[in-house]
This record gives structure tokens, C-alpha cells and sequence, in this order.
């Protein structure tokens, strides 16, 4: 079928199943498929510099394919009003955002292995390998806290974010943010950490076990 009968909300979400299932349990007969799947959705974008970022993102073990599928690519439910990621007036916005989305990921990715100790900043070092994540705790790194618009730039004491993390983190720099692009992925598994953990601004930092309970109450306005 031609790949312009799909919407890219269809393509993208084909992908991540895809590609999840694909990091979850490496298996060189799938890996065709999700290249096949991958095709389809970057013949989409037309712009060699948009279809770079996206081959370096998206395949990356901690690239949050599930999240963006749970937000930027979900149907918007409200009690009076309802917004379709599949009508195709919104192909060109959805696209946007997804590379931009991408191109933050890449540039925090580097940040962290050029400014900052990579092995020690976050709960686990994002070097590619399968280390394990920190267990025997409340938090179930379900990720929803972290689907917000943004938190006040305020880091800890003794440490300072390059510029442009205070336009991400407070969520003035990528357009209509529904997530918090210092949310990494755990190698395709519905399991999210922060990439800044133990640098993550100080409003985080007080987030606590009834913030989280709460904030589970209020799953706010996305469908599937």
C-alpha cells in the first residue's frame, strides 16, 4: 500500500511498536520490519537536515517513542471537544514538532556527554548498555509527572545548566511542549527516567509520593 495512504500518526505508531518490541527483545528477523517501517515514515519529511536528526533520534535505546505516542500523537479528549491526530491538516504540525522534539533529544544526549559526567548524573549511565534502573522505591518510572509544559530553570545548589536548558525545561523552546524532553526511555520498555536525575531542578526535587498520586488522578486530556 502506498505510504501516502497512512497518516503519520499511523506510521509513527506503527514504528514504535515495532521498534519497542524490537529493544526490548533484539531479534535480527525484525529488524527488517522496522527498517521497512522507518522508510515509510521518513519518506514523510522532505528536509535532508529533518531526516538526520530523526535517523540519529528515534533509534536511540532511550529515545521516548512511547511517550511522545502517549502525547504528541494521541487524540486530545476534552468534556467538550475532541482533537483527531489523524486528520491530515495536522500531518505538517505533528511532523514539526516530532523533529524538533527529536533535534532536543540529540542536543541534550550531547550535552550531557560533553558538559556534565555522563555516568553520574543521571540513576543510570545512558552509555547503551542495560544497566539496571533503581528498584525498591515509590516511583514506578511510569513517566506521567513528567508530562507537563514545563518546571521553573532553578538547579541545585553548585551546579549550572547551559541556556538553552532553561528554555526546555520551562518549556519555552519547543512549541506546544506536552512532556518534559529530559524523559528518557529504558530501551523500549514502558520505563522512563529522568536524564538529569540527580541535577534535575529543584521544583522536581520536592515532587514527592503525594504529588504523584495526585498527579496519577489527573491523567489530563489524552486518549489512545
Amino acid at each position: 500500500m502506498n505510504c501516502q495512504e497512512h497518516h503519520i500518526t499511523e506510521l509513527f505508531k506503527q514504528y514504535v511498536g515495532l521498534q519497542q518490541t524490537l529493544l526490548i527483545r533484539p531479534d535480527t528477523a525484525q529488524q527488517h520490519a522496522v527498517n521497512c517501517c522507518f522508510k515509510r515514515l521518513l519518506d514523510r519529511f522532505h528536509r535532508e537536515t529533518d531526516v538526520s536528526i530523526l535517523l540519529q533520534a528515534l533509534p536511540d535505546p532511550y529515545f521516548p517513542l512511547g511517550m511522545l505516542e502517549q502525547t504528541i500523537f494521541a487524540d486530545v479528549v476534552g468534556m467538550r471537544f475532541f482533537i483527531n491526530k489523524k486528520r491530515y491538516d495536522l500531518e505538517p504540525i505533528l511532523g514539526q514538532e516530532l523533529v524538533e522534539w527529536a533535534g532536543a533529544f540529540l542536543r541534550i544526549r550531547q550535552d550531557i556527554q560533553t558538559l556534565f559526567d555522563p555516568n553520574t548524573v543521571t540513576c543510570i549511565p545512558v552509555d547503551g548498555t542495560r544497566h539496571h534502573l533503581p528498584s525498591g522505591q515509590w516511583c514506578g518510572l511510569c513517566g506521567v509527572c513528567c508530562q507537563i509544559g514545563g518546571v521553573p530553570p532553578d538547579p541545585p545548589a553548585n551546579v549550572v545548566y547551559p541556556d538553552h536548558w532553561l528554555g526546555f525545561l520551562a518549556g519555552e523552546t519547543l512549541e506546544n511542549q506536552q512532556l518534559c524532553p529530559f524523559l528518557f526511555q529504558y530501551f523500549g520498555e514502558p520505563l522512563y527516567f529522568c536524564a538529569i536525575h540527580n541535577i534535575k531542578p529543584l521544583s522536581c526535587l520536592v515532587f514527592d509520593q503525594k504529588d504523584c498520586r495526585r498527579r496519577l488522578e489527573d491523567r489530563g486530556l489524552h486518549g489512545s
